[in-house]
């Protein structure tokens, strides 16, 4: 029993004789209500991981928010908060400092372990479901709202992702799906090309698409003889920040097929590969890339002999 509650039990107590009889029948009422009240929602919460982020603002619960890790970069607003670094390198002290109610974390990204292990003695640490896919992104939104008490906000976000991905399924399967490359473009490590095992392919895989690299694992340096050797229809290309990805420093990419037939997709990496609540519009790009059909709806550039989407 808390101390709240025993201090409330012992004022009643010592009220007046004449009420105590009165008292008596409402003592155990009274722990039934403080008892079973459900605990108060987390004020001060700390996110890891950019998809977690994004479903706490996409469900209205950013008032609670204190500080984010360094992937948190969508919507814009959350650039302006608090960093607590790396979302696989979090900080015990860092954290610790901010005095969070709750730190919620991407399960498939947060660490390391010791750090979690040592944030859950001092704090709520709640791993939030990582399943890249549109089932995922579901579950996802449902465990975020619980987490911030918006289960209202979640059923209502729940329909609303549901309703796309019915919408985006109403044009599926593509009778000629392209073979697709998948481009990882991040900074100091240079463009990598994504094979099985990665998100890339669970979201070419929510859409039917195969991908053009088959006998690798994981994210491996691309060079353009291999740029060659795959000829890919179709290219998407992952972008850790905006800009970052030079289409003159890879000349072969206009000798593909898919830099001939323009079928090249240029977006924010967050967008593309965070499995958050934006999934039904990075697989609305990368369908309307792949079928043809978006060439009215996305601005297309060209640049080193190309005509690309951003």
């Amino acid at each position: 029993m808390s101390d709240a509650i025993s201090d409330t039990i012992s004022d009643i107590m010592k009220s007046r004789p004449a009420k105590r009889t009165v008292v008596a029948v409402r003592v155990p009422l009274l722990l039934a209500c403080l008892l079973l009240a459900p605990p108060a929602l987390a004020q001060r919460l700390v996110v890891a991981g950019g998809a977690v982020t994004e479903m706490v603002y996409a469900l209205g619960a950013q008032d609670q928010l204190i500080a984010v890790d360094d992937t948190s970069v969508w919507p814009p607003a959350a650039r302006a908060l608090p960093k607590i670094g790396y979302v696989r390198e979090l900080p015990v002290e860092g954290i610790v400092s901010l005095r969070p109610d709750k730190v919620l974390v991407s399960a498939d990204e947060a660490g390391p372990a010791r750090t979690l292990r040592q944030l859950e003695r001092v704090t709520t640490v709640v791993p939030i479901t990582a399943t890249n896919s549109p089932e995922g992104v579901l579950a996802r939104a449902q465990q975020v709202a619980k987490e911030t008490g918006r289960v209202e906000a979640g059923a209502a976000l729940v329909a609303e992702l549901q309703a796309a991905f019915a919408r985006i399924n109403e044009r599926l399967p593509l009778a000629q799906p392209p073979r697709v490359l998948c481009l990882l473009s991040a900074g100091g490590h240079g463009v990598r090309l994504a094979g099985q095992d990665t998100k890339a392919q669970a979201l070419l895989d929510s859409l039917g698409l195969p991908n053009a690299v088959r006998d690798q694992r994981g994210y491996r340096p691309l060079s353009s003889e291999a740029l060659l050797a795959l000829a890919p229809d179709m290219v998407i290309i992952a972008e850790a920040r905006p800009g970052e990805f030079r289409a003159d420093d890879w000349p072969a990419l206009a000798m593909t097929p898919a830099g001939r037939a323009g079928r090249i997709l240029v977006a924010d990496s967050m967008l593309l590969l965070g499995f958050g609540p934006r999934l039904p519009e990075a697989m609305t790009q990368v369908l309307d890339v792949a079928s043809g059909a978006g060439e009215a709806d996305v601005e297309i550039e060209r640049e080193g002999g190309m005509a690309w989407s951003r």
